[in-house]
């Protein structure tokens, strides 16, 4: 008797949502092996924060998560990440109006012409708007509205969304990264190593520009490759693969004079929200109000004062980031499972002691390193810097380092780490818009932050040789 045998089945990279779903029941296994502990943690008036007390790591009772914790997870990070989480349906119910008026799709062909054939300064550019956003306000979550519209940007080029999207979240961490002016970053660790506000900023000058330079010849040769590629019929533009909403295709109409008024709207809308975060601080609720007027008021002129197809308009671009919002609140989930577990502080002293005995240069990359390890622990600037940067800087004390230079290195591990975080909920949220999986992102980005490494290196060995110090 013949027996029919079937073929293999060929093992799958998970889709970022299993990714992220699987990493939770992982962390919850990992709070049943690795010892619960805690630092002891004090006031700062100054800073107004609670900083960590170094060397008062001790290990308390074991905390291992519940078969109720662990289900309850995704409940608990929609409501950690609620604010998160209601900016991203703002954002997305905004500019679902703007994409059904056609347009952004209109102004994008016209401005596409000017730039054809010079694709890659065009590139460069944005990436150089947002790097300097990045570097001095501490840009970061308010990248998520610039998303769509880039991703559209790209296609219309001729590339794919991951261009688009490393426009913008490429460019912005590689500003960020070297915290020039960054409040979040620099600001914070610098007060917490009684460092002068912003000190140390030539080399940092110069550590970004580099890094600068790094992101946009990495995103310019993947775009040229794309082309070459797809001219060859090596690959196929299948955007269902990467785009949740065909509106960000748009239709190739030349603009109209309403195109004008419009993208005039939206013009004037991110000039006020740049005055508003550079002057006032805006964040999420000051922005999601702006976002939300911007949207009523294109609304009612595209459909003539029609409030009820306004709204169901931007009801079907909230609809569109329901994966996005799913994407978001795993992503956190992952962060309360190890507060839940007490394994965080375990973690980041057994990351740390090795360094104090070290070379001050190979301290200075283990410090990196441990950074961004750290990263996947605590995907939250402000709140690694509170947590860590009190330990890094006794160590770098022990370890004959500056404390300039570990600041470096926490930003450095900080920023292009963010990347390639799963648990990052800005990253998440930016690829969930344009329907980028993880698999194809960390395999477009993981090269480009081992080259950042290389460059990191450089600069934390020049700190080291040269004393870097406050000034």
């Amino acid at each position: 008797m013949e027996q029919s045998v079937k073929p293999g089945k060929k093992l799958k990279f998970p889709s970022t949502v299993t990714l992220l779903a699987l990493i939770i029941l992982l962390v919850a296994i990992l709070t049943f092996i690795i010892p619960s502990g805690s630092y002891e943690r004090k006031t700062d008036e100054a800073l107004g924060k609670t900083l960590v007390v170094p060397g008062s790591y001790t290990v308390t009772e074991k905390t291992p998560i519940t078969f109720v914790q662990l289900f309850a997870s995704f409940y608990n990070a929609v409501i950690e990440a609620g604010s998160l989480i209601a900016f991203v349906f703002v954002c997305g119910g905004a500019f679902g109006i703007i994409n059904k008026t056609g347009a952004i799709s209109a102004g994008l062909m016209k401005m596409i012409g000017k730039f054809r054939g010079k694709e890659g300064w065009f590139i460069a550019l944005v990436m150089v708007v947002f790097a300097v956003g990045g570097a001095t306000y501490g840009m970061a979550e308010e990248t998520i509205p610039f998303v769509a519209l880039l991703v559209a940007v790209a296609i219309q080029m001729g590339f794919d969304p991951i261009v688009g999207v490393s426009m913008v979240l490429v460019g912005v961490y590689a500003g960020y990264t070297s915290g020039v002016m960054n409040p979040f970053s620099t600001g914070i660790a610098q007060g917490i190593c009684e460092l002068p506000l912003f000190s140390g900023i030539g080399l940092r000058i110069i550590f970004g520009v580099g890094a600068l330079a790094i992101a946009v010849h990495h995103v310019v040769v993947y775009s040229k490759k794309y082309k070459k590629m797809l001219a060859a019929g090596e690959i196929q533009r299948d955007f269902e693969d990467y785009v949740p909403d065909k509106s960000l295709i748009g239709d190739q109409r030349p603009m109209v004079k309403l195109d004008y008024v419009i993208l005039g709207v939206l013009l004037l809308t991110i000039g006020v929200l740049i005055f508003g975060v550079l002057k006032y601080q805006w964040f999420f609720e000051e922005i999601a109000a702006l976002f939300m007027t911007m949207a009523i008021v294109i609304g009612m002129i595209y459909y003539k004062g029609d409030f009820n197809a306004t709204m169901n308009a931007f009801m079907d671009g909230a609809k569109s980031m329901a994966g996005t919002v799913l994407v978001v609140a795993l992503s956190r989930g992952v962060l309360i499972m190890m507060q839940n577990g007490g394994i965080i502080d375990t973690i980041i002293y057994w990351l740390s002691w090795p360094l104090s005995h070290m070379h001050s240069i190979f301290a200075s990359w283990g410090m990196y390193l441990m950074q961004g390890l750290v990263n996947f622990v605590i995907p939250s600037s402000s709140g690694m810097a509170t947590a860590v940067m009190p330990i890094m800087s006794s160590v770098a004390d022990l370890s004959g380092l500056s404390r300039q230079t570990a600041v470096l290195a926490y930003q450095c591990g900080d920023g292009f780490w963010n990347l390639i975080t799963p648990a990052h909920a800005t990253t998440m949220a930016c690829i969930g818009i344009a329907g980028i999986s993880f698999k194809k992102w960390f395999k477009f980005v993981c090269p480009l932050v081992i080259k950042w490494t290389v460059w990191v290196m450089i600069i934390l060995a020049i700190a080291v040789i040269t004393g870097y110090g406050p000034f």
